[in-house]
């Protein structure tokens, strides 16, 4: 079996801005917020993430895991858990958070999971349409 060809991102994408608001009377907690920014990679160099953010209310390991986990994923083309997940040849870029939020009652891991997904999503949209990001703006369904 051979391993499916990467793809270079082609420009960078600053500034992609993903919220996932918490919902009004409800016990699930969905809220996040991130700012990331895409950069391209040199040939055969492989995809990364970075923290360069101090995350609100303070640094939180286990969220910047599971927000890693979600854009590796979906950069790698990877996601099943999602079935509206992005499809296509995985691409190369390296990731840099700028900004995290959350809440000690109203975020879960599995927000963060979505969260990177969506970020990825748009930067690669923006890519597709030649276009500055748009803050997307959600309540990230989770499946308990």
């Amino acid at each position: 079996m051979t391993a499916t060809p990467t793809v270079a991102l082609p420009r960078p994408v600053r500034g992609v801005k993903v919220h996932s608001r918490q919902t009004l009377g409800s016990c699930v907690p969905t809220y996040g917020r991130i700012e990331l920014d895409f950069e391209p990679l040199p040939a055969g160099v492989a995809s990364s993430i970075e923290f360069a953010c101090t995350a609100s209310p303070e640094p939180a390991p286990e969220f910047e895991d599971f927000l890693a986990q979600g854009v590796m994923r979906e950069l790698s083309a990877t996601d099943t858990e999602d079935p509206e997940a992005r499809r296509g040849a995985p691409v190369n870029a390296r990731v840099i958070v700028r900004a995290m939020s959350w809440h000690y009652v109203d975020t879960c891991e599995l927000v963060f999971v979505r969260l990177g997904a969506l970020a990825v999503r748009e930067a690669l949209n923006c890519v597709a349409e030649d276009r500055e990001p748009r803050l997307v703006e959600t309540r990230v369904r989770l499946l308990f």
